[in-house]
């Protein structure tokens, strides 16, 4: 299959991974109050999946300078395509790193096999991006998952206000955090009480799942 360059702006590495975290930070807070939507967003080392809980799904996992990202949406997986033919274009980096990672958290089982399932593809090499549709058939295939993260700043911290209906406080934390993790990514960041005051969770299993949510990222609830 052969690789389009996209030329619309903030699919990059940087911008994709800031994206990300901020995400991952607003849902952290959200689930506190709300568990059942823990699966929307999820890391596992350099990985992090993201759900719509409708039929989409996708994983990134990123790499030093570089990302892999494999989606699916499941109107346009009735008969797939072998996952590594998206690839087929791709740096050998690439494709290693979407074989041994990104691909392994998109396995569902075809006609008895377990396989990874994906319908469209993204990855960043050389500082550019590229994917195995264009634009458009993209963000149908399932890529539309990230397309907040890949907003900027500002114009996403507005959309997970409105979308997880946070109050000033929780508002003011995400803003914190987020800039706390931009700073020093691997420093591992514990919340103060007044932190927690802010989140402020109600619902046992939804403050274990925001704990869960947190530690994937490197920010941890002080111990009780």
């Amino acid at each position: 299959m052969n690789k389009i360059q996209l030329t619309e702006h903030g699919w990059t590495r940087q911008n994709i991974w800031e994206g990300c975290i901020l995400a991952s930070i607003a849902h952290a807070i959200f689930i506190a109050n709300a568990p059942d939507f823990a699966y929307e967003h999820s890391w596992d080392g350099d990985n992090y999946s993201t759900n719509d809980g409708q039929g989409s799904r996708g994983t990134l996992t990123f790499g030093q300078e570089f990302y892999v990202a494999g989606f699916r949406n499941e109107r346009f997986a009735l008969n797939p395509v072998e996952a590594k033919q998206y690839f087929i274009e791709a740096p050998d980096l690439v494709q290693e790193m979407a074989e041994q990672e990104t691909l392994q958290y998109l396995l569902d089982e075809v006609d008895g096999e377990v396989r990874p399932v994906v319908t469209t593809v993204l990855w960043e090499s050389d500082e550019r991006v590229f994917s195995s549709h264009p634009y458009d058939i993209m963000m149908e295939r399932g890529a539309d998952l990230l397309e907040v993260q890949a907003s900027g700043y500002e114009s996403a911290l507005e959309y997970w206000e409105e979308y997880y209906e946070l109050t000033e406080e929780q508002l003011a934390l995400v803003e914190k955090l987020y800039l706390l993790k931009l700073k020093d990514p691997i420093r591992r960041i514990l919340l103060t009480e007044a932190d927690i005051q802010s989140i402020n969770g109600n619902d046992v299993e939804g403050i274990e799942e925001s704990k869960c949510s947190f530690s994937e990222i490197g920010i941890e609830w002080p111990s009780t």
